[in-house]
């Protein structure tokens, strides 16, 4: 088995065939430690590792425990915050109340190590060039290392763990940027940043800063060290003028107890930039081959969703390789691998847009006790399992008729961009909330960033679209 990437994603699946006695080797690209974004988990990240037996290191490293998340909105009183306890009710088979923050240079490397410890052969410095195969299906890869060494290596079965790279979708043009999300994330590393109550100690924290389309990081770290970063609507960055640093202090100072916990930060390292990173691949298996992770499939890191699909990705790639081994015929697991990661996915792809789609509504459904349990359900991961599905789609469908009913209610303060007078009466597509133009000359409208076209205005109650000069 050939495993490309040496993320958490190919770790996992690594570990796992490894300590079932399967001949694994991963190819990293990299030299571990490297940097990484996302460093807050979700509670189901605790299932996985535990199964890999992994959560022991977790806790030696001293990693920040974390039992909840919350936010609040520009004008909030400080450090007054919706809070979510993730473990207010028990997530089953966790063994501990509570996930964790992470340095991912730390907690990467530690899980690679963890691979070969159990037996995987991991080989770093090694970029694969391109995936072989012979006809349809994939025999191998081509790896070369530093000097420019080359070599084909050929397996049964090839995997895909290369992340955003995406390796194997780019090699099938596969990979499709997403119409709805072209965000740009700014972040860095903090000291002096001031810490909040002792009652959301070890909290993920989010800042609202009155962008539709925007939310703000506050992540504690180790010994002193917070992660600080901001995320918007490329356009906004593009606008301002300002350099990186500018911008994101600039955006510290649209919330109030964001500007108060940065008001003595030192920043420790340079900025990390992030951009234009959401894409969606339609295929996730095939002859001979798999992708996991972040290689199948990133749209934005607000709910921490992206080590939980590397993780999850992983384990049924386990179960859906050991199957085809077993029986002999792929055809079925490598369906059922698709079909069960894809809506697990999907849900979270749901969730993030809904959010982007309209923010206040995630803080009226989390403070009403009726949808509360959902919530935190949801929030807590693992979106593959049919309790978990369920729960989501009636959260979603219960959000997505309030959604309908304030763009119907002109007057409703819950409207995208009801608290930016500067873009509040701008025409809007219902899919992405792009600015919608009507082209006179052909009879439609037109949105400026998803593209699309529509013969007559959708939602007439909230886009009345304005002419364009043609």
């Amino acid at each position: 088995m050939i495993i490309v990437g040496g993320g958490p994603a190919g770790a996992a699946l690594g570990t796992l065939l490894a300590q079932d006695g399967h001949k694994a080797i991963i190819l990293e690209k990299d030299i571990h430690p490297r940097d990484h974004v996302g460093e807050s988990l979700t509670p189901s990240t605790n299932l996985v590792f535990d199964r890999i037996g992994f959560l022991d290191k977790m806790n030696d490293n001293g990693f920040i425990h974390k039992p909840g998340t919350g936010w609040n909105a520009p004008r909030s009183p400080l450090w007054k915050f919706v809070e979510i306890w993730l473990f207010e009710f028990p997530l089953p088979g966790t063994p501990q109340p509570y996930t964790y923050n992470v340095e991912r240079d730390e907690m990467d490397a530690m899980l690679l190590r963890h691979a070969h410890e159990n037996g995987v052969k991991v080989l770093q410095g090694v970029k694969v060039t391109n995936v072989l195969f012979e006809g349809d299906r994939a025999v191998g890869v081509r790896a070369q290392v530093a000097d420019g060494w080359e070599r084909d290596l050929r397996a049964r079965y090839v995997v895909d763990a290369t992340g955003r790279r995406c390796q194997l979708a780019s090699q099938l043009r596969m990979k499709k940027k997403d119409p709805n999300f072209n965000q740009f994330c700014i972040y860095s590393w903090f000291r002096g940043v001031k810490e909040p109550p002792e009652r959301y100690r070890g909290f993920t924290l989010f800042y609202f800063i009155g962008l539709n389309q925007a939310w703000s990081w506050h992540i504690p770290l180790k010994d002193g060290k917070f992660s600080m970063g901001v995320v918007v609507d490329k356009e906004d960055f593009q606008k301002s003028g300002k350099s990186e640093e500018e911008f994101f202090f600039s955006l510290v100072g649209r919330n109030r107890t964001f500007t108060h916990a940065m008001q003595d930060a030192e920043r420790i390292r340079p900025w990390w930039i992030e951009g234009d990173y959401s894409y969606k691949i339609d295929r996730f298996a095939g002859p001979g081959w798999l992708l996991v992770g972040d290689a199948l499939r990133f749209v934005d890191p607000i709910f921490s969703s992206g080590v939980d699909v590397a993780l999850f990705s992983s384990l049924y790639a386990y179960e859906t390789l050991t199957e085809a081994m077993r029986t002999g015929n792929e055809e079925r697991p490598f369906a059922e691998y698709q079909r069960r990661v894809e809506a697990g996915v999907d849900l979270w792809y749901e969730l993030i847009e809904t959010f982007y789609k309209l923010q206040n509504l995630v803080t009226r459904y989390a403070s009403s006790p009726r949808w509360r349990e959902m919530i935190v359900r949801t929030l807590q991961g693992n979106p593959y399992i049919p309790d978990t599905q369920n729960r989501a789609r009636t959260l979603l469908d219960a959000m997505h008729d309030s959604y309908q009913k304030a763009l119907a209610d002109p007057g409703n303060l819950l409207r995208p961009w009801a608290m930016d007078p500067e873009r509040a009466d701008l025409p809007r597509c219902p899919q992405c909330l792009g600015v919608v133009d009507y082209i006179a000359a052909e009879g439609l409208y037109l949105c400026r960033k998803c593209g699309a076209r529509r013969e007559t205005a959708p939602e007439e109650e909230f886009l009345q679209a304005v002419p364009l000069d043609t």
